[in-house]
This record gives C-alpha cells, sequence and structure tokens, in this order.
C-alpha cells in the first residue's frame, strides 16, 4: 500500500504482463463468453409464452434498504458507525390506475404525490470498530447488544397493541418458538456435551439469557450471527450489509404474519416485492430455511380457509442471471419466460455445477421474464414446498412449474402492471421503495457523517 499522496509507478503493470506465470494462470481460467447468435437462439427456443392470470392485487407492498459505513472522524478511519435504512412502500392498485385522468397521457401530479405519502422507513444505527456501544467489553459485545435494541423496538412492530409482531417475535415465530444458538457469542462457550446440543434455547419470555461461562448476556438476535463479522479493528461494512440483508428480509416476513393473524382477508389480495432475490447471504442465512417453511405455512393456511395465498416477488436488477438474460435479450421474443432451473444454470450461467443451487441461501426459485414490452426481469417466487434440501430430489420439486400453478401467472402480471420505463428493468413500487431507502453519497451521507461525529466526538 503506498503512503499517503504517495503515487504508484506508471510501469508497476510490466512486471504482471510480463510473467509467465500469470499467463499461465489466465490459460487455465474457464469463464461465461458471450453466447454466439446460433447459441443466443437456440436458448431463446426453449423459452414458453409466459402466463398470465388475469387479476391483480388489490395492494401491493415494495421493499428497498440501503446501508451505510464511514468513519467519523478522518484523523481516526478505523472508527466508524454503520447505517441501514430499510423502506416499505404501500401502493394500492386501484388509485395507481387512477394517476391518469380518463382520455390523458398524463399522470396528476398530486395523486402521485400521494403514492408517495403511503411509505415507512425503518432506520438502524451500529457500532463499528473501535466503538463500545453502552459500555460492552468489546466491540462484538456492543454490536451485538445494538442489534438486540433495535430489532425488539417498537420502531419494527407492525401492530400498535401487540410486541409480538416485531422482528423480534419473528425471529421466534420462524423456529416454531424455539430458537436455538449453539455456542456463546462472546467466549465461544459451547454446551458440557459439544456441538450437538444448544448452549441456548431461546422461548418467549427468555429472549434475553446469561452466559454460564463468561456471565455475558446473549441475545436471541445472536441467532443471526451477523455480529461474527465484527472485530475490534476492521471495517464493518460487511456486519453492516449482512444485517441490512436480513433485516429486509425479516420485515417483510414480519408484515405478512400479522396480516395472516388479524387481516388473511387483506392479506390475500396483497403481493409484496422485494429488491433482490429471495435469498439470505452470509452467516444469517440459516433464516432461508425457516423462511421456506414459514411461506408455505401461509399459503396453506389461506387456502385452508378457501383465501388466496399472497404473491411474494423478489426483483433482481443486476447479478449473474441478469447479465446472462440482458446477453440473449434480443433474440427472446416479448411475451416468454424460462426457469432458472439448476441444469439451465449450470449451462449458461454459473458453469460451476450447480447440483443444487442455494441450498444454502435461497429460499426462492428465479425465472427470467420477458414482458410483451420487451422488458427482462429476474422474478423469484417461493419454492413451493414446506421445507427445503440439498437433494437432487428438492432440485427437481423447486423448478417443477405445475408446483406453481397461478401464482407464477399472478406475479407475472404484477411485473407487467408496473413496469416502468424510466430506469432499466425497473417496477413502480421498487423505485418509489428505493427513493425512501436509499441513502446518497452526497449530500446525504456528508449529513450522516456530520451527525455522527457530532453525537460521538461532540458527546
Amino acid at each position: 500500500m503506498p503512503y499517503q499522496r504517495e503515487t504508484a509507478s506508471k510501469g508497476g503493470h510490466s512486471d504482471l504482463v510480463r510473467n509467465p506465470d500469470i499467463q499461465a494462470f489466465l490459460n487455465d481460467c474457464a469463464f461465461l463468453k458471450q453466447p454466439s447468435d446460433d447459441e443466443a437462439r437456440s436458448i431463446a427456443s426453449a423459452y414458453l409464452p409466459a402466463p398470465t392470470s388475469g387479476s391483480l392485487p388489490l395492494k401491493v407492498v415494495a421493499s428497498d434498504a440501503s446501508p451505510y459505513a464511514d468513519p467519523i472522524d478522518d484523523k481516526f478511519p478505523s472508527t466508524q458507525v454503520g447505517y441501514v435504512k430499510a423502506s416499505l412502500v404501500l401502493v394500492d392498485v386501484r388509485q395507481f390506475q387512477d394517476l391518469s385522468p380518463p382520455g390523458s397521457r398524463f399522470v396528476d401530479p398530486f395523486k402521485l404525490a400521494a403514492l408517495h405519502r403511503n411509505a415507512d422507513s425503518y432506520s438502524f444505527a451500529l457500532p463499528g470498530s473501535n466503538i463500545r456501544y453502552k459500555g460492552s467489553a468489546s466491540v462484538k459485545d456492543g454490536f451485538r447488544r445494538a442489534v438486540w435494541d433495535q430489532l425488539s423496538d417498537e420502531r419494527t412492530s407492525f401492530h400498535p397493541h401487540s410486541r409480538d409482531f416485531t422482528v423480534r417475535g419473528t425471529l421466534l415465530a420462524l423456529e416454531n418458538g424455539e430458537a436455538g444458538l449453539k455456542k456463546c457469542p462472546s467466549c465461544s462457550a459451547v454446551h458440557p456435551q459439544g456441538l450437538a446440543h444448544d448452549l441456548f434455547v431461546f422461548t418467549a419470555g427468555r429472549e434475553v439469557q446469561v452466559c454460564p461461562a463468561c456471565n455475558a448476556e446473549v441475545y436471541l438476535t445472536d441467532t443471526l450471527r451477523v455480529h461474527e463479522q465484527v472485530t475490534d479493528y476492521g471495517d464493518c461494512t460487511s456486519a453492516v450489509t449482512r444485517f441490512m440483508n436480513a433485516v429486509e428480509q425479516l420485515l417483510i416476513a414480519t408484515f405478512v404474519r400479522m396480516l395472516a393473524e388479524h387481516h388473511p382477508q387483506i392479506l390475500a389480495e396483497m403481493a409484496f416485492i422485494l429488491d433482490g432475490p429471495l435469498a439470505v447471504f452470509g452467516q444469517p442465512a440459516s433464516i432461508s430455511f425457516t423462511l421456506v417453511s414459514f411461506y408455505h405455512r401461509i399459503r396453506e393456511e389461506l387456502r385452508r380457509r378457501g383465501l388466496r395465498a399472497p404473491i411474494v416477488i423478489g426483483l433482481q436488477k443486476d447479478g449473474q442471471v441478469m447479465e446472462h438474460a440482458r446477453s440473449i435479450a434480443r433474440f427472446l421474443p416479448n411475451g416468454t419466460f424460462h426457469v432458472v432451473d439448476d441444469e439451465y444454470r449450470d449451462a449458461y450461467i454459473n458453469s460451476v455445477n450447480n447440483e443444487n443451487f442455494g441450498t444454502e441461501t435461497y429460499f426462492g426459485q428465479d425465472f427470467i421474464f420477458k414482458t410483451e414490452k420487451g422488458n427482462i426481469f429476474t422474478v423469484g417466487l417461493p419454492y413451493p414446498a414446506a421445507k427445503k434440501s440439498g437433494t437432487k430430489e428438492f432440485s427437481r420439486l423447486k423448478s417443477d412449474l405445475t408446483r406453481y400453478g397461478s401464482d407464477l401467472g399472478r406475479a407475472f402480471d404484477v411485473v407487467r402492471h408496473f413496469e416502468l420505463d424510466l430506469y432499466e428493468n425497473a417496477v413502480i413500487p421498487v423505485a418509489l421503495a428505493h427513493r425512501h431507502a436509499s441513502i446518497s453519497l452526497k449530500p446525504g451521507g456528508k449529513v450522516l457523517d456530520l451527525v455522527t461525529k457530532n453525537g460521538l466526538v461532540g458527546s
């Protein structure tokens, strides 16, 4: 690494260019290439006409989240605070259809402004390196305490008279009321009989426990394991991003839980759109297993009552699937789709023998969808199963189109109805959510820097 204000050598690359070991390494690497026209036509020939359901949900909830982490003082760049802003936007489909007056091509600005008001934002602050929250023994312990404080706070509650419908409550509900943790996150102590047993078992009323080895408080939210990426000296950006990914999924699940319990008829006529894949990455990825079971239970309970299941959609605007989809888009007929099953992914996208892609992280199946207007989307729907596994049988089950029934056409109809030409491969509810959740580097990031510096340095 150069010294501050030291410039790099203009010829520093020459050794790498002439190094035969580097050239040999590059020759040994296989990678995906732009398909030829004939290959793209062959791929496109397998695409199917996209189904339609002929009906739309009454309301759509879109979710987006944005992280930000920066030093609080330029003289101490390793001292950081992380921020996460998550947003949920509710769009009434009938109101959306009335945005343009009859016979006009123009949108009523007052009605459009009303859409923006149907949004809730959730802000979280997390301590990074060199910051001890509430006098905790270490940065990591302070980070754990901050996660607990904020995810059990009423800010994440979706019911005015019950604290069960917070993210904290959802963590227990996803585990059927009992969540386990195998070792102390503070001192790494394990059960006397080994890791085959949980050292802590969290239940309602016992969400905070004390480690028998070090007397540190251990929290239900520690089961997310986000704190494992936190160190006393390292950058906290990765931990903040993992927290954001998990919280966005858990906020939607909490909202769905509340509606299923108190307003099932309303839930049956709703769609939920998340910005990104239906997946949880990194240390919190284990909740992807419980989300599969959770959405299956919701579907079965509503169907038992004679109601439709809500539509849950993950929309990706970048990543490997979208890169592939764009590379063949001009050969795909409008109004077609293809399930991105493991065979398709292995042949055209990842090429790493995806025997069961996403076993540890995904809770939804991807579909490439080209709308009748010619826009390309990667649409994810929850797996149509009670649980997921790494078996070949599950690999076939998750991509079996018959198991999705009318949900596939309903999801495509939502995308069709809200597709937006202003941005590439965008839908209006997600664009609105992003507007409320995004933290721009300037001026938003600079304002947060000032807030952090005044709050910590000035205190």
